[in-house]
């Protein structure tokens, strides 16, 4: 999280400033930034209730100055949209758990193919709370985009059981049994796309298995393609089902890559179709490459 009051004025006419400040807003709200002292009261209740904290409003009321060690570490946590203590428990309630950097790179490349007027659609595969498309639904309002769609491709029951060997393999058992943090509803992610003032036609949404909606999805053309299944079966069949929509100038932007089974997906792909983009690492779990012509 940046420090406060890291944000400048941009120079530019009163439009320009007002749709910078608006992005810049829009970004906070995403990662929670906004909300950042509730975070952290919310887990002082919760240990207190759970008996590992004695309750006090001095505490509840002025949670940085009694907690020190607990907003380090949550600052740190959020920056790089990794779970506070490593734990899937305590991934808190924002809307995105990209953290500062994926974000920015998304906003990066959803500019520049607006700048570049590289036509297609937006996607994000595995979307989770909806924080990424919300920005990227955002954005487009705020460059006054009127053509573009933003897709939201999930389950919206979580994570599949584990099919494909990779997988069972490598034995992440991501599914909802295991992480029912991690299943949001599609109700709840229209809840959020609302919240925002960005639920209209210009998102559409794709509930289910990737392997049973993306490639019967009536999407023509892509300009940003974002992957974010995290293991090797989700990233191969949004790959396979997606990828030759994506144009040339566009992106395809990939998280998780931490999973040794999600980064096989992507190398095996790369090999197989003779990718010799350059991939661009972005942080700890991110990557991109620039598709070429």
């Amino acid at each position: 999280m940046p420090n406060e009051g890291w944000f400048r004025s941009p120079g530019g006419d009163a439009q320009t400033r007002a749709r910078e400040r608006y992005i810049d807003l829009l970004k906070r709200s995403v990662l929670d930034e906004l909300y950042y002292d509730n975070e952290l009261r919310i887990r002082y209740l919760l240990q207190c209730v759970a008996g590992r904290a004695a309750y006090s409003p001095d505490v509840l009321y002025d949670i940085r100055q009694h907690e020190p060690e607990e907003v380090a570490k949550r600052i740190a946590a959020d920056e790089i949209g990794f779970p506070q203590d490593a734990n899937l428990e305590n991934l808190g309630f924002p809307h995105s758990m990209l953290g500062r950097k994926r974000l920015e790179n998304l906003e990066w490349c959803a500019r520049t193919v607006l700048a570049e007027n590289i036509p297609g659609d937006f996607i994000e595969c595995g979307i989770w709370r909806g924080g990424a498309v919300v920005f990227l639904r955002g954005l487009l309002e705020a460059f006054e985009d009127g053509e573009r769609v933003v897709w939201a491709a999930d389950s919206f029951e979580g994570l599949p059981q584990n099919t494909h060997p990779e997988d069972v393999a490598f034995g992440l058992d991501l599914s909802r049994v295991r992480c029912p943090m991690l299943a949001v509803t599609l109700e709840t992610v229209k809840r959020t796309f609302s919240a925002y003032g960005l639920l209209d036609d210009r998102v559409r949404f794709l509930p289910g298995w990737f392997k049973d909606t993306l490639a019967a999805a009536p999407i023509e053309r892509l300009s940003i393609l974002r992957l974010d299944g995290d293991i090797y079966e989700s990233t191969m069949d949004a790959l396979h089902a997606l990828y030759d929509k994506l144009v040339p100038g566009g992106f395809l932007i990939v998280d998780d890559l931490f999973v040794p089974t999600c980064k096989q997906a992507i190398q095996e792909f790369r090999a197989e179709r003779g990718i010799t983009e350059p991939m661009v690492t972005i942080d700890w779990t991110g990557a991109y490459w620039r598709k070429g012509g």
